[in-house]
């Protein structure tokens, strides 16, 4: 028996069951071997009527819950696969993160925790707090004739218009990675082993460029933490949004080698036997596989690589780059506003602690180091929970808002760790996610590592990068950050063991313990020696 394309079209589709169909009229001719995809997923009829040896009308059922792949410049074709190699030694099945429409869990449009036992409790907080601002604010006009001290505010707004200028410039650059993803996808730049390598390498010259404008202008800490932080999460949406485009752009030309070279192999093995039936099976499966990895709901690649795409996924408060995500139906000005006002008035309490509770004790010479942890105990949590409260709940649902992005798993509930894992996964979920996809993911699938190699990977990046900023901020190279986030790895052993587990509420006091005493100590360690001697950390507005 011989083969025919339309016999091979028939045997992609029995594996799809379900889809939604249509019936259309297509033409072809038998003798092209560039076909479009459609072709290849469509089932004739039983009406058949032919013209000639070439040509044939054929009225067919095409799957209509996958959208057409949009036409780009010709690609070269991938190196033929042998006749038997298996599909699972070509391509990894990409790993979809699953995107939800979910809301922060101190939201209070948020119907899930509206009616929380404990709600009150969090109304409370802040009507202590109003208390607080009130208090503070006599006490400074008492002390120095003014309700609020403008000191800490004259460092932070120091060369504010430049900062803002390279903060957009910085932004800006990143969109290069749009014409870098279409240079994998048309060809000119083969992913592996070339297009990663130039990925991290421009990456790298990107962190490493904006650190040195850093120094070129002398910032305080303030703005050198805060442009050091929004250049390394640039840096984490550029390589997510590369990374995914590259995998898929080697699936796409993959494809697009079949769709082009199967009709020639049909034609060239008219004659059906058990080889060829396998190889027929093998092609099935693999065209069938790609097609799938290109699709991410109704999104196919490369029809999301565009200005406009790459635009929506800066806005889109997440680290991980996907062809679509979950989306509210339409934006409220109130949310916004209410996010906005929040952040301004949590600010407010940042402003105030720091200025009137925090660098005061710093400063001070004469007083001890161990009687500065205590003084700053309070004050250093307080700060940390205000930090929290404005980026992943204020800042982070204002741009889910304007970006009309609707799972909001920012955080989980942090506060009820008992390990520093559960803690590293719960508090904040965009940072985790992209650890989890392109650093212990990733480092086990390419690198074969064993999970607690990658987890110890992971611990390692992220705790360069968070001693990174430190250095920046304060031009000393100390360690004293790393060492503490690389010993959470026993810890995170003796976590794990049943004595812990049983006793969560033990387990939990350890944690905050720790976290009461890690932040002051942070402070005595990096800060007090800077701030004594470098005019970045406003030693002069002080005196």
């Amino acid at each position: 028996m011989s083969h025919s394309p339309t016999l091979f079209k028939s045997a992609l589709l029995k594996s799809a069951t379900g889809a939604q169909q249509e019936t259309i009229k297509v033409t072809e001719e038998t003798s092209d071997e560039s076909s479009s995809l459609s072709s290849y997923t469509s089932e004739p009829s039983p009406r058949i009527s032919k013209e000639n040896d070439s040509k044939c009308i054929t009225e067919v059922t095409l799957l209509a819950s996958r959208p057409a792949i949009t036409e780009t410049q010709s690609t070269p074709p991938l190196p033929a696969s042998s006749g038997k190699q298996s599909l699972t030694h070509q391509f990894h099945k990409h790993r979809k993160l699953l995107f939800k429409a979910r809301m922060t869990k101190f939201d209070i449009s948020n119907p899930e925790t509206s009616s929380d036992t404990f709600r009150g409790f969090y109304t409370l907080f802040w009507i202590v707090m109003a208390i607080y601002i009130i208090q503070s604010a006599i006490r400074c006009y008492e002390q120095e004739g003014v309700i609020l001290s403008l000191g800490f505010f004259r460092l932070f707004s120091k060369d504010g218009l430049t900062l803002l200028i390279s903060d957009m410039t910085m932004v800006t650059t990143t969109i290069t990675s749009v014409l870098f993803s279409k240079l994998l996808i048309w060809g000119v730049i083969p992913y592996e082993p070339l297009g990663a390598l130039l990925q991290h390498v421009c990456q790298t010259v990107f962190l490493f460029l904006n650190i040195y404008w850093i120094f070129r202008r002398d910032w305080p800490w303030v703005q050198s933490g805060f442009f050091t932080l929004h250049t390394i999460v640039m840096m984490m949406k550029m390589h997510s949004y590369t990374s995914l485009n590259g995998e898929l752009s080697i699936k796409y030309r993959r494809l697009k080698y079949l769709k082009e070279h199967v009709p020639k192999w049909i034609a060239e093995h008219k004659e059906e036997n058990e080889k060829t039936s396998q190889k027929l099976d093998e092609l099935e499966h693999e065209m069938s596989f790609l097609e799938d990895e290109l699709v991410h709901g109704n999104t196919r690649f490369p029809d999301n690589v565009t200005i406009w795409n790459y635009l929506d996924y800066l806005l889109v408060p997440t680290l991980v780059y996907s062809l679509e995500y979950p989306r509210t139906e339409r934006i409220r000005p109130w949310y916004v506003l209410e996010k906005s006002l929040a952040t301004l008035g949590s600010f407010l309490l940042l402003y105030v602690t720091t200025e009137r509770y925090i660098l005061p004790k710093l400063y001070d010479s004469d007083m001890s180091d161990l009687r500065v942890i205590v003084e700053l105990l309070f004050p250093f949590m307080i700060n940390y929970l205000f930090i929290f409260y404005i980026i992943f709940e204020c800042i982070l649902n204002a741009f889910a808002e304007l970006s009309r992005f609707a799972d909001r798993n920012f955080y989980d509930d942090w506060w009820n760790s008992i390990s520093y894992d559960e803690f590293a996964r719960k508090w904040n979920r965009p940072v985790h996610q992209w650890l989890l996809r392109h650093v212990y993911a990733q480092s086990m699938e390419q690198y074969k590592l064993s999970k607690f190699n990658a987890t110890f990977v992971t611990f390692l990046f992220s705790s360069c990068l968070h001693e990174l900023v430190l250095v920046i901020c304060t031009r000393r190279i100390r360690m004293y950050l790393f060492v503490m986030q690389m010993l959470q790895l026993p810890l995170i052993v003796l976590g794990q063991q049943s004595f812990i587990k049983k006793h969560s509420t033990t387990g939990n006091i350890l944690w905050w313990l720790g976290m009461f005493i890690g932040l002051p100590l942070l402070a005595i360690l990096y800060c007090r020696e800077a701030f004594w001697s470098d005019a970045i950390f406003g030693v002069g507005d002080q005196t």
